[in-house]
């Protein structure tokens, strides 16, 4: 038989880990819009599952940051052109999307990704 002196610090522990998973899912991800298409971008708008974030114009070379809940659905909208994510946003991913001057939407989520 386990004495009271071995399970409590086993369940102190369970309880921690527990814990700590819970508040890990509800970390916010974020997200960062930039222009980089030479020209304003009417009406910005980024769609989640908990609805729509109106970020306005943007003006070229001008960046957006926001933080959101993890998501499955991430849509960009802007001067009548849609851009939606293959991926899901989990909690505290950071994607950034970057619009070129052919009006496309470049994502990239991982520093590794970049390149000059």
């Amino acid at each position: 038989m386990i004495s009271r002196r071995v399970l409590w610090p086993i369940l102190i522990g369970v309880a921690a880990v527990l814990i700590m998973t819970w508040r890990m899912g509800s970390f916010p991800a974020h997200v960062v819009v930039i222009n980089q298409s030479g020209t304003t971008l009417a009406l910005v708008v980024l769609t989640t599952e908990d609805g729509a974030f109106q970020l306005g114009a943007l003006r070229n070379g001008e960046t957006k940051r926001l933080s959101i809940r993890p998501t499955r659905t991430l849509t960009l909208s802007f001067n009548g052109r849609t851009w939606n994510s293959p991926d899901p946003l989990t909690a505290g991913q950071s994607i950034v999307l970057y619009v070129t001057p052919d009006q496309r939407v470049s994502a990239r989520s991982r520093i590794g990704a970049l390149s000059r």
